[in-house]
């Protein structure tokens, strides 16, 4: 009977271990920021208030760990320019949807950014200048892209990453 029971605890004891180490094994691995990189929008992805107001086709824009950023843009038949700057991003704690703030050299930007894993990853950005105020509201993750009344769908940047 002490062998008997001596073997149940043993069983129960290694049951106990494999369970513990399959969890540790199917834990969710924390991933680097998946912003971090660069992105390009060119044709349709182009928000269609910066083809109306600025001419724009094509608009990249790189992210690095370190928070900096580097916007390019491109004029039709024109040239390309540059402007740096700095981000944050704060995550949202429940969905995909988070607030960036973007401070370049000349202008600061606010609004909401999501990154869709794909072939080619996906980066959707709506942000409105907000210094200069120029008296646009920043979308946030509660009230989501497109849901600005006056701009609607018109200001959202569809962007796929380049590397």
């Amino acid at each position: 009977m002490k062998k008997l029971l001596f073997l149940l605890i043993a069983i129960l004891s290694i049951s106990f271990i494999a369970c513990s180490e399959d969890e540790s094994v199917t834990a969710p691995v924390v991933e680097a920021d998946a912003w971090v990189g660069t992105w390009l929008s060119a044709g349709d992805n182009v928000a269609p208030i910066l083809v109306s107001l600025f001419s724009y086709d094509s608009v990249k824009v790189t992210m690095n760990e370190d928070k900096t950023i580097v916007l390019e843009s491109h004029i039709i038949d024109g040239a390309w320019a540059s402007i740096p700057g700095v981000y944050t991003v704060t995550e949202s704690a429940t969905g995909e949807v988070h607030s960036i703030s973007i401070n370049y050299t000349a202008f600061e930007q606010e609004g909401i950014i999501e990154v869709t894993a794909g072939t080619p990853d996906q980066m959707k950005l709506e942000a409105v200048q907000s210094v200069p105020d120029i008296g646009a509201v920043p979308r946030t993750p509660a009230t989501g892209f497109g849901s600005d009344p006056a701009l609607a769908t018109y200001n959202i940047q569809t962007y796929v990453r380049v590397d």
